[in-house]
């Protein structure tokens, strides 16, 4: 599907405002405060022109505090689309945050007990792989029923994920996980050899990257500099990205959803080819959420000194392996969402029978692939 289709068929399900109430509540320390010292200065303070200053300086730091809170409240916009949710706040400066809900993964509201008592409360949303919230809808009314709307839009998007056209079978999925160097590559090979369609992100997304409309992008984006002799300058967007976590969430929004896209409809054409598997290979694929397309999860386990050893050949030393491997979840927490482990260590040629190990019990576990 073109970008231009994707964006004819998105539509705007609900766009709320923070509350009016949140005018007064959102600076209320702000306004206790210069409230209170406007009552200490008329109290204690003889009168003489300093009070006089003083305490119309006070009411001036209220009224544009109040004031600057109301145009906030006027600018900001948040939108649930049948595609995405996304925050848009700013006065001078605009900034637009959103999550595919395809990758929609946390929800909460919290409220305080002013919050409470003005039936508002903030909305916080995560993607998948995220340590915190991304979009934030802040003060808003009524927030269980919008986040309950959030929830089920988000609901009907996973629903519509499924793989596959109903008439084809659909090959098992296998998504692989791993440390950086652990020789995912090499397993899917060796799954390719025996008769599953690899997909592979970094291909696609390469891909991907150089389509003119993903280039005018980054371009607005990072500058011109992220492009260099008509093509994206991979090395200058990975130092970005690994350097500020936000960076790499704006790409990943960017990129993964039609990355998405082309694994669909390659899943769909190898079913209808009679193909059984399909293997995902991706580098980020639990922290992009990209595990929810899969039936499951394979960890590709080898020692620190051998993946060491391989992304050498990469040029990249060991510091550069810990700067790429922090960027991505612990190892502990890849394996324990994997249903499945391949040991892949520096005895290469006990590869192919451990990998027929891996199929045996991917068949044990899916019949449909035996």
């Amino acid at each position: 599907m073109s970008n231009a289709d994707e964006k004819a068929q998105e539509q705007l399900i609900l766009r709320v405002k923070p509350s009016s109430a949140s005018i007064v509540l959102q600076p209320l320390r702000a306004i206790v405060a210069l409230v209170g010292g406007f009552i200490l200065l008329w109290l204690f303070v003889p009168p003489s022109y300093w009070r006089d200053v003083g305490l119309a300086a006070l009411l001036a730091l209220l009224v544009l505090r109040v004031a600057w809170r109301a145009i906030w409240v006027f600018c900001a916009r948040y939108e649930l689309t049948t595609r995405r949710v996304r925050a848009i706040t700013g006065v001078f400066s605009r900034l637009a945050v959103e999550i595919p809900l395809a990758r929609l993964q946390n929800t909460a509201v919290s409220k305080s007990f002013f919050e409470r008592l003005a039936g508002i409360g903030t909305i916080g949303l995560s993607s998948a792989g995220s340590d915190g919230f991304e979009v934030i809808w802040e003060m808003i009314d009524d927030p269980d029923s919008v986040l309950a709307r959030v929830r089920d839009a988000a609901d009907s998007v996973r629903g519509d994920a499924g793989l596959g056209d109903a008439s084809a079978p659909r090959p098992v999925v296998l998504g692989l996980v791993g440390g950086i160097g652990a020789g995912k590559s090499a397993v899917a090979r060796e799954l390719a050899a025996r008769g599953a369609i690899v997909l592979d992100s970094d291909t696609q997304a390469k891909r991907v990257l150089e389509t003119p409309e993903v280039k005018a992008q980054l371009v607005e984006w990072w500058g011109p500099d992220v492009v260099r002799q008509g093509a994206v300058d991979r090395k200058r967007v990975a130092d970005i990205v690994f350097a500020d976590p936000a960076q790499r969430r704006r790409l990943e929004s960017l990129i993964h959803p039609k990355l998405r896209h082309e694994r669909q409809d390659e899943i769909q054409r190898a079913g209808e080819r009679g193909v059984r598997l399909a293997v995902i290979d991706a580098p980020l694929l639990l922290e992009a959420g990209v595990d929810s397309e899969c039936d499951a999860v394979v960890f590709v386990e080898a020692p620190r000194e051998q993946r060491l050893a391989r992304v050498r050949s990469r040029g990249w030393d060991e510091a550069e392996l810990d700067r790429r491997e922090a960027a991505q979840w612990p190892l502990d927490r890849k394996r324990a969402a994997a249903a499945f482990v391949v040991l892949n260590d520096a005895d290469a040629g006990q590869l192919p029978a451990r990998v027929d190990v891996l199929l045996r019990q991917v068949e044990t576990k899916y019949p449909r692939l035996a």
